[in-house]
């Protein structure tokens, strides 16, 4: 199609609209996108472990009040 590949138009999705964009700052938007969500995910998943520190927790204070009277759930993970 073109050349020179820095012509090269490439569409971008923001929200519910693509705009073209050079394919060298195409590829910047992604990497930025990319290390956002990957910040996220970390997050989340530094999160869900703190949560499942509370959970063993709990179990663990609700076993010693109760003893084998009652039957927690085993954990999905």
């Amino acid at each position: 199609m073109y050349a020179d590949d820095d012509c090269l138009m490439l569409p971008y999705q923001t929200g519910d609209v693509f705009i073209s964009h050079h394919q060298e700052e195409t590829q910047e938007m992604l990497e930025e996108a990319k290390k956002n969500l990957q910040e996220e995910l970390d997050a989340l998943e530094s999160r869900v472990e703190s949560i499942q520190w509370v959970l063993a927790d709990l179990k663990i204070q609700l076993y010693a009040k109760f003893g084998s009277n009652i039957n927690l759930e085993a954990d999905e993970s």
